[in-house]
């Protein structure tokens, strides 16, 4: 998951410190001008990946030789990508698969995130991304993405293209052992799902998804008209120093009947590094004024999601102005407001999601 673009958050933008009213990238490209009378001596790339700290300790020590064991260490994996870290993000087109494409420039941006658990019952985890941005005097904090865990699911909410989502059965061998990720917008609105089995050899703890399709990803969605979704394989491995998500990426033009072509090939690396130099209290504090309001919101989402087997959100999955009006509710709520629920289904609605009314409250 990649840094919004700073317009998508126009409702939120008068707020100093707790909302980023500018996103800066930490890892710019830059090309070397003129041509010297000597080339020097090639520089060598610096590496994606990090350097990795002397100490630590896996959370499964070793190999789980039953269900119950290999539950345990799933779960203690998921609650590991908890923390605070600094995020870097690469994303590079390595093929172009459509006649006449031309790939585009390599990105590189990234940030300071915490990850909050903020629900756990056993066979379901919630980790919510916050980001917290220091800029000069200045600390910034917005509420990023979200990933959800189920174990051995019976349901997958699967993205279609061109706005659509679909529940789709899982067979129970295919649900068995397995965990099914779901990840959510800043505003909580599915995105995609995929499923897989965590493994727990070598001394490594990952997770790797089936093929999932995704949104335009929100790093260009601003930026590219030529294609509609992403097709991935997702793979989430824990490391010493805190954890990766690698993308294998193909970027895909659907047509109004549904028609898929191929256009490029890219690889993504999303590295999150513990970090302990960063004071995350201005994002805690932001969460502990509004968590109250994103759990109403997360709630008519899932009521929604759940009231019909399949739903188009207009005019995309990534409305700026859902976005923005939602981010809006949020700032009166950290400001001390009760916001209604009706007026969050309301903005909901206007956007797609098939709500239905909360059940009534019974009278004994």
């Amino acid at each position: 998951m990649d840094i919004p673009p700073a317009h998508r958050l126009k409702a939120a933008m008068n707020v100093r410190r707790f909302v980023l009213p500018a996103l800066i990238p930490l890892f710019l490209l830059a090309a070397c001008a003129g041509t010297p009378a000597k080339k020097p001596a090639a520089t060598p790339p610096k590496p994606i990946a990090e350097a990795a700290p002397a100490q630590y300790t896996p959370p499964c020590a070793q190999v789980p030789t039953t269900p119950a064991q290999a539950f345990e260490c799933d779960r203690r994996s998921i609650l590991a990508m908890a923390g605070e870290f600094r995020v870097r993000f690469f994303f590079d087109e390595t093929a172009a698969l459509a006649a006449g494409y031309a790939p585009h420039a390599a990105q590189r941006t990234g940030g300071t995130e915490m990850v909050e658990v903020i629900e756990d019952n056993g066979r379901h985890i919630a980790l919510q991304h916050i980001l917290v941005m220091k800029m000069g005097e200045d600390v910034h904090v917005i509420k990023h993405w979200r990933q959800d865990w189920h174990y051995e699911p019976n349901d997958l909410l699967r993205y279609r293209g061109r706005g659509r989502f679909e529940h789709e059965a899982v067979a129970v061998d295919a649900s068995r052992g397995a965990w099914s990720q779901i990840v959510y917008d800043v505003d909580d609105a599915p995105r995609y799902t995929g499923i897989g089995r965590w493994t727990h050899a070598n001394g490594v703890d990952a997770w790797t998804s089936d093929l999932t399709l995704r949104p335009l990803p929100r790093r260009e969605y601003s930026k590219r008209t030529d294609y509609q979704a992403i097709e991935a394989f997702n793979r989430h491995t824990l490391t010493p120093g805190g954890w990766v998500h690698e993308q294998d990426n193909t970027k895909l033009v659907i047509d109004a009947d549904g028609t898929r072509h191929a256009l490029a090939r890219e690889h993504g690396v999303n590295s999150y590094t513990r970090i302990t130099d960063l004071d995350f209290g201005p994002g805690r504090e932001y969460w502990a004024k509004t968590k109250a309001y994103w759990t109403s919101v997360r709630d008519a989402w899932a009521r929604g999601a759940a009231a019909e087997p399949s739903f188009v959100l207009e005019p995309d999955p990534d409305s700026e102005p859902r976005i923005n009006e939602l981010f809006g509710q949020a700032e009166r709520a950290r400001k001390g407001e009760t916001v209604p629920l009706a007026e969050i289904e309301d903005v909901l609605i206007h956007y797609g999601l098939p709500l239905t009314p909360p059940p009534a409250a019974t009278v004994p």
